[in-house]
């Protein structure tokens, strides 16, 4: 229980507060637009390495996840 907690109170601060919305808006008006960005982002984003740090930020060590 306690993971799952963690877990949702990471994605809720990085998603749905201030800062949240902050970046959500600053995504949308940054250069180009929503669909080129998701090829980009699918092309060149190492998701690895953000579940690494991910999962580091809410205090959670990487074999638990799978």
């Amino acid at each position: 229980g306690e993971y799952r907690a963690r877990l949702f109170h990471a994605i809720r601060d990085l998603t749905a507060d201030a800062y949240g919305g902050w970046k959500a808006v600053t995504n949308v008006q940054a250069g180009g637009g929503l669909y080129a960005q998701r090829i980009v982002t699918r092309r060149y984003y190492d998701l690895k390495g953000a579940k690494r740090k991910a999962l580091k930020v809410a205090g959670l060590k990487e074999e638990i996840a799978g």
